[in-house]
């Protein structure tokens, strides 16, 4: 099972209260309501009730991700933001089931499998690992892809010997740092990402087999990148 997802840590760690009394009420109407409410009903029987509780939260957002290999799944990101604290997971769901996605490779797998994915060719797979990287990253915002130097989060203003090491990185990573496309290998297929977890670059070696599973395996780069450290 996944760790505690980031969005009951911050719920609870902002005010020292419960996310309960925290997180305001429901608006009155608005055009997505039933999905919010079978969303929320969904994590609230699974026994996530903080996620729950968000899903149906003034201010909250909902966006749905593309993913047409899934069938009938739905996959939504949830946003919301607590004073300067934001709160970010993603749901699948299909029906009046809802899966927690966010910190959780079992669960995206499980997602998959009941939605009868077939991945046949290699833009299938790179959009499934795209999905994976995307829904799979812990919560908050210290995890996220990158698919070129750039979009690493450097700490702003730095001089002298930190701004040395960021150019050295940006130099030496400049043509390595791609997005991900997957290659036919061994009767699935294989991508790379790259990713920025808390203060390390991380290479994401990805198969992605024909059902839609995939195996994760992570490599440290860069154990010190001069970038906030944001939980």
């Amino acid at each position: 099972m996944p760790a505690l997802v980031a969005a009951a840590f911050l719920l609870a760690g902002c005010s020292g209260g419960s996310p309960e009394a925290d997180v305001p009420k429901t608006p009155s109407s608005r055009p997505d309501e039933p999905v919010r409410t079978a969303v929320s009903a969904g994590l609230a029987r699974d026994g996530r009730a903080s996620e729950a509780k968000v899903v149906t939260a003034g201010g909250s957002r909902l966006t749905p991700l593309p993913a047409p290999f899934l069938n009938d799944w739905r996959v939504l990101r949830v946003d919301y933001r607590q004073g300067s604290h934001p709160v970010m997971f993603h749901v699948a769901l299909h029906g009046a089931e809802t899966v927690l996605l966010t910190g959780d490779a079992e669960a995206f797998d499980k997602v998959v499998k009941a939605a009868g994915v077939k991945v046949g060719d290699a833009a299938t797979a790179t959009q499934v690992a795209g999905l994976y990287l995307q829904t799979v990253r812990p919560g908050g915002t210290g995890s996220y892809q990158v698919d070129g130097v750039d979009q690493i989060k450097f700490r702003p203003g730095i001089t002298g010997e930190t701004a040395a090491r960021r150019d050295a990185i940006v130099g030496e990573y400049r043509s390595v740092i791609k997005p991900p496309a997957a290659v036919a290998k061994g009767g699935g297929f294989t991508a790379a990402a790259y990713v920025v977890k808390g203060r390390e670059l991380q290479r994401r070696d990805l198969t992605i087999r024909a059902d839609g599973t995939v195996t994760d395996r992570p490599r440290t780069l860069v154990s010190d990148l001069p970038v906030a450290y944001v939980l």
